[in-house]
């Protein structure tokens, strides 16, 4: 199961949208699972617009496997500093203008479904 949880509808000014993922294991055993920022990621999107995920530009292999226990949560905190990010790493990115906002999580396993929140930037 998993779910995604942000700490406020609006952001005013400069504050920084922050989230909750969280991940639970309804199996019976114990079982591992990717939760690097590639396999479980947080997607901000405002319309048909791709502006930031936690995918992109990850150093390394971005794996990060965990084993989880039956109904015991696996919990990643995200902040998003505000500015747009893609395919083509480095230098500085725009930054997101204000408006409305759709953050979503996906994890890569099947029997887990994307869940997402609508913010607003001010």
């Amino acid at each position: 199961m998993l779910s995604l949880r942000g700490d406020h509808d609006v952001y005013e000014g400069g504050a920084r949208p922050a989230f909750l993922l969280t991940v639970v294991s309804t199996s019976r055993m114990p079982c591992t699972i990717d939760v690097g920022p590639r396999a479980l990621e947080l997607r901000i999107t405002s319309g048909p617009d791709r502006v930031w995920s936690t995918a992109d530009c990850v150093s390394g292999d971005g794996k990060d496997v965990q084993r989880l226990d039956r109904g015991v949560p696996y919990v990643r905190a995200i902040t998003w500093d505000r500015h747009r990010s893609g395919r083509i790493c480095g230098g500085e990115q725009a930054a997101a203008r204000p408006g409305t906002y759709v953050a979503a999580a996906h994890i890569a396993m099947a029997s887990a479904r994307a869940d997402r929140t609508v913010f607003r930037l001010r």
